[in-house]
């Protein structure tokens, strides 16, 4: 066979070359001359043909090559040479012995020329705007081709732009993405729905929408699988929780539902108190001196008359809702009073609470949502130089400044963002926020005492805000181990991590050496954010509107000390009530009991009393009407009562007596209407989330429902 021929081969070939190499290895003895003990114990190199040889063992020393010389002359061994690496400069060496082969020696490595080769450079800004438009433009081009690759590629290229730049939300491509992932689910696409939700996540992590496609993508592709998709529904509630284009605007939504059923409910009350005290007020009304001797018809005329100049003349809801408290204030109970009061006081601090809603809701289209964008957005460098262009000739925020210079730091042009951080330092010379930035730019453009003196005055003007000192002292960590000065480094570091480590971890890196992440800024804080959306007027202008609104003509100067000092002296009022004796209600027939008109009436007016109380001093006739008159005022109470709280609620407890839990359900029943009417939301943020907007019909209708049915299942025991 084959392989026994090849093996009997290889053991003639060595039988035939053991001859020989036995040979080589005897030889005659010779003299140890000077100069020779280095190769004693070396052995001579082989005679005859040479041939191949497996190399040997690591352990092992490979032989010392010698030159070849006459079977009678002496062979001069040569000392072992270490080989030569590429490239490397010959070392000096001892003299070597007489015949032998030098070979040079490795040079040493080279020490470090400078501190800074010690550790990586920062790799500056490659991305642009552009770019990454232009690779957004190249995805979408790539799935309309049905070519997942090229997506896939583009995909990757856009995410690692969007990181080169530190944008943080690119809101419109993701919105995009989302509306693809709705489309993927119509078409029965679950899969699909998943990664453009996925997308829509990477792209804007502060969406709320995003996650929510999300949420509902994952739980299409395995309605099984409940944790991922309720983990994404977690994800958007922590999301909306920090945007504040969907915080505000869910804040707008709710302050003005509820002024909207405060103002509805505080004039209802009144109207409904006044309705229930009418007939004591006419009765009444007919006793003034003036009115004596005229009929009571037109006495009473001339009262509603009265009662209804305000609303007729146009005077406002605060001046309606005084004559009315005037009219009928002698009349009401303790609990009464106390609602009509609260009414009245949420009528005059209607306009206050609308400004100050105004003030903490107010961000679509105001100075905060330029500067959030540009510290957060995905803001083109035209619109930046549009906003910079709007304040040339007046003086800006220094916010805005600030922002505008971690803009151009982001994209790379140093010189301009040490130009605008100059600017908001010259604006705002505490700002210590402001030092570590301009450090981070100077760090960048190599000037290192510049950026060491900048994050030691930001630590020294941090005061108590741990995220000015944790990225101070993180990029100081940074700057030392620049310098290679390790324990002051490691010292920085720790302090750091103690003081923002959850910041750091967000938004710093070690292992990325980009100028936007291996350093970390410090965006201008939310608080000076917020208070840029108030300095445009608006609030301003939105509670002068309320005021002029509620307070018709009432002058300017009597606001609002007109209405409270009406307050206090309608409860002045109250306290000398007993004495003007005014009428009250019968408790069967709802009419007057009034001691001008009978000075033994109490509870019950006279007709009642002679009729319930002193039996058989009216006949029976008289009596039968009267009995008539009693069940049908009940009757008329008792369906009043049934359609006002099918129609309005706590309306019915209102009027029925118990005022302080009907205005509770009246102004609770109120808002949830006031939320559905307004579903839509009175400031929508720029990407509107239809899941948002069912999501509060969904939640506000049970609620209003509820508190609508019980509402009706206390006013029909009421009247039983």
């Amino acid at each position: 066979m084959p392989t026994r021929g090849k093996i009997l081969a290889a053991a003639l070939l060595v039988a035939a070359a053991l001859p020989a190499a036995v040979g080589a290895q005897i030889a005659a003895p010779k003299l140890v001359e000077e100069g020779e003990d280095q190769g004693a114990d070396e052995a001579p190199p082989p005679r005859g043909p040479i041939r191949a040889e497996p190399p040997p063992l690591p352990p092992q020393r490979p032989p010392a090559r010698t030159s070849r010389s006459s079977p009678s002359a002496p062979v001069d061994p040569a000392p072992p040479i270490a080989p030569a690496l590429p490239g490397s400069a010959p070392a000096p060496a001892a003299t070597p012995a007489p015949g032998a082969v030098v070979l040079p020696l490795p040079a040493p490595p080279p020490p470090p020329t400078t501190a800074a080769d010690l550790a990586r450079r920062i790799v500056p800004v490659q991305a642009s705007y552009p770019k990454l438009m232009a690779l957004w433009s190249e995805r979408r081009t790539a799935l309309r081709e049905a070519d997942p690759i090229r997506a896939e590629t583009a995909e990757k290229g856009l995410l690692a732009a969007r990181n080169d730049l530190a944008i943080a939300n690119l809101f419109t491509l993701a919105a995009v993405e989302v509306r693809e992932a709705r489309r993927a689910l119509a078409s029965n696409l679950p899969a699909e729905a998943v990664a453009h939700a996925r997308t829509a996540v990477e792209l804007a992590p502060d969406l709320p929408d995003a996650h929510l496609a999300l949420a509902r993508a994952r739980f299409a592709e395995a309605p099984g699988k409940t944790g991922a998709a309720l983990a994404s529904l977690g994800e958007a509630v922590a999301a909306a929780a920090r945007e504040p284009h969907t915080v505000r605007a869910f804040y707008g939504d709710l302050s003005s539902a509820a002024f909207g059923a405060l103002l509805v409910a505080a004039i209802a009350i009144i109207a409904l108190l006044l309705v229930r005290r009418l007939r004591l007020f006419l009765h009444d009304f007919h006793h003034l001196p003036l009115l004596r001797g005229t009929a009571y018809v037109q006495a009473s005329f001339l009262a509603l008359v009265l009662l209804g100049v305000p609303v007729a003349f146009g005077l406002g809801p605060v001046a309606a809702v005084g004559v009315a408290l005037v009219a009928i204030w002698l009349y009401l109970d303790l609990a009464e009073r106390v609602v009509a009061t609260a009414a009245l006081l949420a009528l005059v601090a209607i306009p206050w609470g609308a400004g100050a809603a105004a003030r903490a809701t107010a961000w679509t289209g105001s100075l905060a949502e330029v500067v959030h964008d540009l510290e957060y957005g995905a803001v083109s460098d035209a619109e930046a130089a549009g906003i910079a262009a709007r304040f040339r000739d007046a003086p800006a925020p220094p916010a805005v400044w600030a922002a505008l210079g971690r803009h151009h730091k982001r994209r790379g042009a140093l010189d301009e963002a040490l130009r605008f951080y100059g600017l908001a330092a010259a604006a705002d010379p505490r700002a210590a926020e402001l030092q570590v930035n301009i450090a981070n730019v100077l760090f960048l453009k190599d000037d290192l005492e510049g950026a060491k003196a900048a994050y030691l005055a930001a630590t020294d003007r941090a005061g108590g805000d741990v995220i000015v000192l944790g990225a101070a002292h993180y990029d100081l960590s940074k700057l030392y181990l620049r310098t290679t000065d390790m324990t002051q480094s490691a010292a920085a570091r720790e302090k750091a991590e103690r003081e923002a480590g959850e910041f750091l971890k967000r938004y710093g890196s070690d292992e990325d050496f980009s100028a936007n992440r291996y350093l970390v800024d410090v965006p201008v804080p939310d608080e000076k954010i917020g208070a840029l959306a108030a300095t445009d007027g608006t609030p301003q202008a939105l509670a002068a509107w309320v005021q002029n609104w509620v307070a018709g003509s009432l002058p300017r100067a009597a606001w609002p000390w007109a209405p409270l000092a009406l307050v206090a002296t309608l409860w002045a009022l109250g306290l000398a009530g007993p004495p003007l004796r005014p009428a009250r209600a019968c408790e069967r027939c709802g009419g007057a009991a009034c001691r001008r008109c009978d000075a033994a009436a109490g509870e019950l007016c006279g007709q009642c009393v002679n009729v319930f109380v002193h039996k058989g001093l009216v006949d029976a006739r008289d009596r039968l009407r009267k009995e008539a008159q009693v069940r049908r005022h009940r009757q008329l109470v008792n369906v009043a009562t049934r359609i006002l709280s099918i129609v309005g609620g706590g309306a019915a407890q209102v009027f029925h007596g118990a005022a302080t839990k009907g205005a509770l359900l009246l102004l609770a029943t109120l808002f949830t209407g006031f939320v559905i009417w307004f579903w839509r939301g009175i400031m929508p943020p720029p990407q509107p989330s239809p899941y948002v907007l069912v999501g509060k019909v969904l939640v506000a209708a049970p609620v209003g429902l509820a508190l609508w049915a019980l509402a009706i299942r206390d006013a029909f025991r009421r009247t039983q």
